[in-house]
């Protein structure tokens, strides 16, 4: 363990720092005697330091010098928002675009080191964090180290430090990289008679994605290196019902090559299905009937030339099993430490992999022929399960080793320390990756420069922020996990939120999922923030509404035998559009439901997925998505370019700053508010649609769902009786003095010689103390004392604002200890839903209100658990006991709400 530091108790999270005790020879006495003598005569000489009742300031009286420095109040909520989003630009958005995605950053990779550290730099900079001199070495540290540790776990200890603090915590996950594929047909003697040209063309039309069109060839991370020969078999999206619909044909995919298109589920789960059912490999191609009505087919030009698919372009993408577990694939569960112990991965592929692009897959699909029936009564077509006549030969080829990866953090202490509002993005790219991530990394850096300006402007947040530039986050959301892994302790005991952006802009249409008690937080603060386009009385929250500029008019909307909807005469694909359709009128029959919002529930695919389904923290997404009428987004493709973004997604980075806004509000709404604004009784309310989706009568669980509402609507009582105590009892308060934590800043020179003294002999505070107290508001953490110390605390006051009269301080503090106690009842609702026992065959996942999917692993199921139990595994008996679990969850949620 590094000498400078050590846990005082590694189990508890609000543990101080401390030096190891040193044994005190006679020579380190009286070196020490001789050292206070020299200090006691030169206080004599240091400036005195009155504290003014009237008006909370503070003189520093030296040799008939005077000073009067002013105490800058809270800031207003208005003034404080106005100014923020008066932060965000276009300037420092395009600025931003050119500086990360104008070259490639993959996880793990010498590009993606220097964006760690030019991130951290930014960091610096715009929260006022005094660089450390050249000679030293950047603060960057190997995770599981006990400096790693400090940076985090101090942040909520009342030692901590008090103003802002960036780091880069370097974790070392298994990780791979390609080196050769191929991908041919090959007549019975084996010899190929046709092999794909598995390259991006590279466009020169798009000057980066010509520059980089071989800088990092498609192919799909942490897929398996090998061999793989058979007949080809289309499977559609590759869902567990495309499988089963083949299987019903009469299909055997034991030793077959299976083919499939992007969409419907996380693309590993395509691979796993395939695996299990004994396939040899797997091809997976962008199809552009998934494109809408913006496609080559109907007129419009490719990409670069216009705004239809890049014919060539290829989706790459992480292979992993996500809905196993994400995170380092040999260290489920623990922090991927340089020398942690590991275990051969279990959800990663067992069988190579290719993504490939459309250009190719149409040539292969001609060796099958019809892969669809002809369309029945109900108008639906099914899979042909037909299979090629010749063998196709796929070879993936992959370099697997340890590779480190940089988290790049931040941190605003706030008044209330031990709670923490976390905002995070994450920073890899597959390439280029203008709009995954850079989107999001331009949106969160944006509101870095909000929360910096409000900084400088004397705002002091009442929580602690947390801000983190995730890494490898596609590979498997590895950084995040990682960190999420190795601090999970911490963060179940101080996370409020964590709040993720990813892709800002990508398309017309603005989206957002989050947890229910956030919902009504995000709807709110969406219509508080301007629409991207300016119009006049429309908001963001208008653009939930909004579509492509490409959407064709006309009034002959049909239909055709070929399930081909055609309007005039350009036409889509029925099947997407109807599933586009579906979704929005499911979006818009939840708005006018019981609960009251149109905000989804959450899945996995980003980096919330640890944060939420396996330490229960409250948490939300969001960005700007595509329609069937955008341009195609070339997702994880070269041509996800800065080219393509202000050409077809967002010329002007005006939703990336509507994003940035929207977010940044959601940070300080949740960071500043007395009482977390986390809605308890909306997350209860939602609980009845879970039940209904079930579609199983469970009257136990309905009872208490039942009880869980009621005692949730107490609460809501509680959080406004509580508020407005404590705003009665904080408008009385006169200003405060400003306490030794000011004192420090306006006397630094006696601080540090009463620090000096402390060293030398060895003085430790290891209780809590009054000297921490630096507003009114921090006192709202106090949570944790008990009755003698709150009277100490409220006599120390007292003493030192030098009132003839004292005001109820004492009073004061309890309605902060009542406010602390609602919050905890809040944040602390999300964790009721964490059962240590995990989800059955994926024990990873341990919320059992609602996760990714089995077989969807983008996509949210509620009560996974119970829903696997009846939809998938068809045991009856499994889903009583999944049903008794539940509920005995939600006994301790209705204790732990109770007033």
């Amino acid at each position: 363990m590094d000498p400078e530091v050590q846990l005082i108790s590694p189990k508890h999270p609000l543990s101080l720092l401390r030096r190891p005790e040193k044994r005190l020879t006679t020579r380190k006495f009286l070196t020490r005697l001789a050292c206070l003598l020299v200090i006691i005569y030169g206080l004599r000489y240091l400036p005195t330091i009155h504290f003014n009742s009237e008006n909370g300031s503070v003189l520093l009286l030296q040799e008939g010098w005077i000073s009067s420095p002013t105490f800058t109040a809270s800031m207003p909520t208005k003034v404080k928002e106005d100014l923020f989003l008066s932060v965000p630009n276009t300037g420092n958005a395009t600025a931003s675009a050119k500086q990360y995605s104008k070259h490639p950053h993959l996880a793990g990779s010498l590009e993606d080191y220097h964006d760690a550290l030019t991130v951290l730099e930014f960091l610096q900079t715009e929260l006022g964090i005094t660089p450390r001199p050249p000679s030293h070495q950047p603060p960057i540290y190997n995770a599981g180290t006990p400096k790693s540790r400090a940076q985090t776990i101090a942040l909520t200890s009342r030692l901590g430090p008090r103003s802002p603090q960036a780091w880069i915590d370097v974790y070392y996950p298994y990780l791979n990289t390609p080196l050769d594929r191929s991908l041919d047909i090959v007549d019975e003697t084996g010899k190929s008679i046709w092999s794909a040209d598995l390259r991006e063309d590279g466009n020169e039309g798009d000057e980066d994605a010509a520059k980089y069109r071989d800088y990092i060839p498609p192919w799909h991370g942490l897929s398996a290196n090998g061999k793989g020969q058979g007949r080809l078999v289309y499977v559609n999206y590759g869902t567990y019902e495309d499988y089963e619909e083949v299987l019903a044909s009469g299909q055997n995919l034991s030793g077959k090559v299976v083919i499939a298109r992007y969409g419907g589920l996380f693309r590993g789960l395509k691979i796993k299905r395939a695996e299990d059912l004994g396939a040899a490999a797997i091809l997976i191609y962008s199809d552009p009937r998934d494109d809408g009505f913006v496609t080559v087919e109907n007129g419009f030009a490719p990409y670069p030339d216009g705004p239809a698919r890049n014919p060539t372009s290829v989706q790459r993408g992480s292979a992993m099993y996500l809905s196993l577990y994400p995170g380092d694939p040999t260290t489920p569960g623990k922090p991927a430490y340089d020398k942690a112990e590991r275990e051969e991965g279990k959800n990663v592929p067992r069988i190579p992999s290719l993504p490939i692009s459309w250009m190719n897959a149409e040539r292969l699909l001609k060796e099958i022929g019809d892969v669809y029936t002809d369309a029945g009564e109900d108008g639906r077509r099914k899979l042909s399960g037909k299979a090629s006549e010749r063998e196709v030969k796929v070879v993936n080829h992959v370099d697997t080793k340890v590779t480190p990866i940089w988290n790049t953090m931040a941190a605003i202490p706030g008044h209330v320390r031990d709670e923490v509002v976390i905002v995070g993005c994450h920073r890899d790219a597959w390439v280029l990756g203008a709009a995954d991530p850079v989107s999001g990394t331009i949106s969160l850096l944006e509101i870095v420069r909000g929360l910096g300006t409000l900084l400088r402007n004397g705002w002091k947040p009442l929580r602690t922020i947390l801000i983190a530039s995730w890494d490898a986050e596609e590979y498997g959301l590895v950084g995040s996990t990682e960190y999420g892994e190795d601090f999970a302790e911490w963060i179940s005991e101080h996370a409020v939120a964590y709040l993720n952006v990813d892709v800002s802009s990508a398309g017309s249409k603005w989206d957002a999922v989050g947890s229910p008690s956030l919902a009504h937080l995000i709807r709110k603060t969406a219509m508080d923030v301007s629409h991207p386009s300016g119009e006049e009385g429309k908001t963001l929250w208008d653009a939930r509404e909004d579509e492509g500029p490409f959407k064709p008019f006309g009034l002959n909307t049909t239909i055709s035998s070929h399930r081909i909807v055609e309007i005039g005469n350009i036409h889509a694909d029925a099947d997407v559009m109807e599933a586009y359709e579906a979704s929005r009128n499911e979006r818009l029959s939840k708005e006018e439901g019981r609960d009251g919002t149109s905000i989804g529930p959450m899945g996995s695919g980003s980096d919330f997925t640890v944060f939420l389904q396996r330490l229960g923290v409250a948490s939300s997404d969001q960005g700007f998505a595509g329609t069937p009428y955008d341009a195609p987004y070339h997702y994880h493709s070269i041509y996800d370019s800065m080219r393509w973004q202000e050409v077809y997604a967002d010329p002007g980075y005006k939703k990336h700053l509507a994003i940035a806004q929207h977010l940044g509000l959601l940070v300080l709404r949740l960071t500043d508010s007395i009482i977390v604004p986390l809605n308890t009784t909306q997350y209860a309310l939602e609980l009845d649609g879970g039940i209904s989706n079930v579609r199983v009568a469970f009257s136990s669980l309905r009872k208490h769902i039942s009880q869980l509402q009621e005692t949730s609507v107490l609460l809501d009582i509680e959080k406004i009786e509580a508020e407005e105590h404590f705003k009665e009892l904080l408008s009385k308060m006169p200003s405060f003095p400003g306490s030794l934590s000011t004192c420090r800043r306006q006397n630094t020179l006696t601080y540090r010689f009463k620090e000096w003294v402390k060293r030398i002999f060895g003085v430790q505070h290891h209780r809590r103390d009054a000297f921490a107290v630096d507003s009114w508001e921090s006192l709202l953490s106090s949570s944790d004392s008990d009755e003698q110390e709150d009277k100490a605390i409220a006599g120390w006051l007292e003493h030192r604002l030098h009132l003839p009269s004292p005001p109820p301080i004492l009073e004061f503090i309890r309605a902060a200890k009542r406010v602390s106690r609602v919050n905890h009842k809040l944040f602390f609702f999300e964790r009721g839903f964490i059962d240590e026992g995990g989800i059955k065959d994926r024990e990873w996942y341990r919320h059992l209100g609602v996760a990714p999917g089995k077989w969807l692993g983008y996509g949210a199921t509620t009560f996974p658990a119970l829903t696997e139990a009846i939809v998938i595994e068809k045991n009856m008996k499994e889903a009583v006991l999944e049903s008794r679990r539940l509920v005995e969850l939600l006994k301790g949620m209705i204790e732990n709400l109770k007033v």
